[in-house]
């Protein structure tokens, strides 16, 4: 007689916080990306930014703690230039509880160099260009937003 297999599920993932609070879903959640303006003259530093905010229809809990949020700036062909992940990853914690409709603003100034993981090799200024910022905090990923430096 062969041993029967018992095959068990996964417990479903928690849908409140420790306080009892509703976590919010990727799927009521909206992230837009931003420049503080649509171009840049080469050598300033460009303000990037991330709207966050929830469309579900009851508060709801998130962390949008700085080591989730990456800030990535590519070529306009798609090369990538610097990222947040790099040099500046980010730290604390910011656990928010987001009332319906109700959106917060991270902004960042971009040194305009490059940076490569781990914060290898030299930081060089990127050339006058069409550049595209792309934002994701954790799971959640904006559309991309597109700037130039002249």
């Amino acid at each position: 007689m062969k041993p029967s297999r018992t095959t068990v599920a996964a417990p479903p993932a928690p849908t409140t916080d420790a306080q009892g609070r509703l976590l919010c879903t990727d799927a009521v959640m909206s992230l837009k990306a931003s420049t503080g303006a649509p171009s840049f003259r080469a050598g300033t530093q460009p303000v990037l930014g991330v709207s966050v905010g929830t469309t579900g229809p009851t508060a709801c809990v998130r962390d949008l703690s700085g080591p989730l949020q990456v800030f990535t700036v590519y070529t306009a062909g798609g090369s990538r230039v610097w990222s947040t992940a790099d040099c500046f990853p980010g730290t604390g914690t910011d656990v928010r509880y987001l009332q319906p409709g109700e959106r917060l603003q991270y902004n960042i100034r971009w040194s305009g160099t490059t940076s490569q993981p781990h914060c290898a090799g030299d930081r060089l200024t990127v050339p006058p260009g069409t550049y595209v910022l792309q934002v994701t905090i954790g799971s959640l990923k904006a559309a991309p937003a597109t700037f130039t430096l002249s």
